[in-house]
């Protein structure tokens, strides 16, 4: 209780007075109209409580405001003082969004009353460490990742937020003032309706910015304080991907989509992987190893935008081993700590960052199955026209070559079309691209 205690205090300092200072810029954000806005939704949210409380309706409050407070009179300026005040709340939402981001590091430390090092003493005065050892050592975790266009900011948003994240992290206000008055200028709503691929790269934007470098420091740190120097389960945390795979109700995913999405995850990845090897560059600098990481960093960018260009995971990790070695044996291990996060995440991520999972509602697969043996003359109309035991051994055994333009539906075409496509999508992403 005392160390909750203390993380709710350290919200408050953290998040809630910062927010509150932060916001205060939201005074002087350009909006075309009426730059009161920001001293009135103070006004306006005293008047609707006391309002409430003493039984009054919502219309009640609301002309009683405009009447005392606004001097707003018509329909048309009601209507567009609440949509400036979606407005100005929405743009508050996002900075206190991203006051919470900067501050998650802080926040989440372990309090005072049970540092590291006091958590290790007590593994160790329990026994517990073969313990732990064992299970991390077999566990296994897959965060599964899907969408809906209504939960998301615009990619013009999010870039936003992320840089008022590091900003706030530094407190250089004069420079969240100005990205403050940005984002008061920049629409919130796409401008049109979000494709399954924009869906997807919305959520790959969360991939690389966050999971990829959370994912990696995670198991950095336990293989770092686990007591097994031959400690090694990548497995520990895996991600899984249903944008653009799962067909379940979605009909503007097709056999496409699932390959673009499957191309943006691995060629996000990828440019993962050229930063981090870019900046290992910097720290490296040494005979021998600058030749090997300058090749690897060449290949990857040549398949950072290219869809037809891939790396297999032993281009990548072979190169890291092979430096890591030199490192060891020549340069004292210099830098290890740095290399060895770089190689726990290519051996986490390989090449496809997130399985992509292929999902569909199990009665377009009867009926893609239906078309295909009625068009081999097996049935003449339903599988019901067969056994269980008859079935199953059709569709192990019997062969049949089929193509999607046999076919007048375009569902069933586009079911096949995707299901050709797997074993070419695994040969670029490996087998646990999908």
């Amino acid at each position: 209780m005392m160390y909750q205690s203390k993380r709710v205090e350290k919200y408050g300092k953290l998040v809630k007075n910062k927010f509150d200072i932060y916001s205060s810029l939201f005074l002087n954000l350009p909006y075309s109209k009426g730059s009161k806005i920001g001293m009135l939704i103070p006004m306006l949210y005293h008047e609707s409580k006391q309002g409430l409380e003493a039984g009054k309706n919502p219309t009640e409050i609301l002309d009683d405001f405009f009447l005392s407070h606004a001097e707003i009179e018509t329909e048309k300026e009601k209507t567009d003082f609440m949509f400036r005040v979606i407005h100005f709340v929405e743009r508050q939402i996002v900075l206190f969004d991203s006051v919470e981001d900067a501050a998650f590091e802080k926040i989440h430390e372990l309090g005072d009353d049970l540092s590291i090092n006091d958590f290790f003493q007590l593994l160790d005065s329990e026994n517990s460490w073969d313990k732990i050892t064992e299970k991390l050592s077999t566990f296994s975790s897959r965060i599964v990742f899907t969408a809906h266009p209504t939960q998301f900011y615009t990619p013009a948003v999010l870039d936003i937020i992320k840089t008022l994240r590091s900003l706030i992290k530094n407190n250089q206000i004069d420079e969240i003032d100005m990205t403050l008055q940005q984002l008061g200028l920049t629409s919130l709503i796409n401008s049109r309706k979000p494709t399954p691929l924009d869906e997807a790269k919305n959520i790959i934007y969360f991939l690389r910015d966050v999971y990829y470098h959370a994912v990696g420091n995670l198991y950095s740190y336990i293989r770092e304080n686990i007591r097994s120097t031959d400690f090694d389960n990548p497995d520990l945390i895996k991600l899984g991907f249903w944008p653009g795979g799962d067909r379940d109700g979605n009909p503007f995913v097709t056999s496409e989509i699932t390959k673009d999405v499957a191309d943006e995850l691995r060629m996000t990845l990828v440019k993962c992987y050229y930063h981090d090897v870019k900046n290992l560059q910097h720290k490296l600098t040494f005979r021998g190893v600058e030749d090997t990481l300058t090749e690897l960093r060449d290949k990857l960018y040549n398949t950072m935008f290219d869809p037809d260009k891939t790396m297999i995971y032993d281009e990548i990790i072979n190169p890291l081993y092979a430096v890591r070695e030199l490192v060891v044996n020549n340069y004292h291990g210099l830098f290890l700590k740095d290399l060895d996060n770089v190689i726990g995440k290519v051996n986490i991520f390989r090449v496809h960052f997130a399985t992509l999972d292929i999902r569909q509602d199990h009665r377009i697969h009867r009926k893609v199955v239906e078309a295909i043996l009625k068009k081999e003359h097996v049935i003449s109309e339903s599988l019901d026209e067969l056994g269980k035991d008859e079935l199953i051994d059709i569709l192990l055994h019997k062969r049949i070559r089929t193509n999607a333009h046999s076919y007048n539906d375009e569902l069933v075409q586009d079911t096949i079309r995707n299901i050709v496509q797997l074993k070419i999508i695994q040969s670029k992403n490996g087998e646990e691209g999908m």
